[in-house]
């Protein structure tokens, strides 16, 4: 009876301990958030001193019918600043890419959130059935989330993937963007 009681509180501590863990590691996220989120209010609303730049790649911006869809127009954002400006002068340090999609019947919306070592630590996506929010640590997602529901094993591990992939895609295009 005392050792089953034993391995119980051993096992509850060390759930606790990795539940604060996560708790932090959410809460520094978090905190990246907010402040890359007033950068970006900064850059909206007064861009042409904003530290912080933003380059918009918008498809069929005049909402052309496609076939099969109806009205499609996608707009991704790209918000970025400076990194080391001793190495190099010119802005090209990620901070975070918005993804707005709207078709004729839903709209999709999507946020990658980088941090200051340009690695992806949250994905948000939002369409008409569902959110999720996945949280990543030095590449590796530890949280996913469907709603208030956490999701793991396969599931999550896909829905990570799937946000890794395409991050990689989008950073890559965010790239190439400033080569003009």
């Amino acid at each position: 009876m005392k050792s089953t009681i034993k391995c119980l509180f051993i096992l509850f501590s060390a759930a606790s301990a990795l539940f604060a863990q996560t708790d932090k590691r959410i809460d520094a996220i978090r905190d990246v958030a907010r402040q890359v989120d007033k950068m970006v209010a900064e850059c909206e609303s007064d861009g042409e001193t904003s530290s912080t730049f933003l380059t918009e790649l918008v498809a069929n911006k005049n909402n052309g019918s496609y076939p099969a869809v109806g009205i499609y127009n996608t707009r991704v954002k790209f918000y970025y600043t400076y990194g080391d400006r001793e190495k190099n002068p010119y802005p090209d340090r990620l901070l975070k890419i918005v993804i707005e999609t709207k078709r004729s019947a839903m709209t999709e919306s999507a946020e990658y959130l980088f941090d200051e070592s340009r690695r992806l630590i949250f994905f948000f996506g939002k369409d008409s059935e569902k959110e999720t929010r996945i949280y990543f640590a030095a590449g590796k997602m530890f949280k996913t989330m469907d709603g208030e529901r956490a999701v793991v094993g396969n599931a999550a591990n896909t829905a990570s993937n799937k946000a890794l992939a395409e991050s990689r895609r989008l950073v890559a295009m965010f790239q190439e963007s400033l080569r003009f």
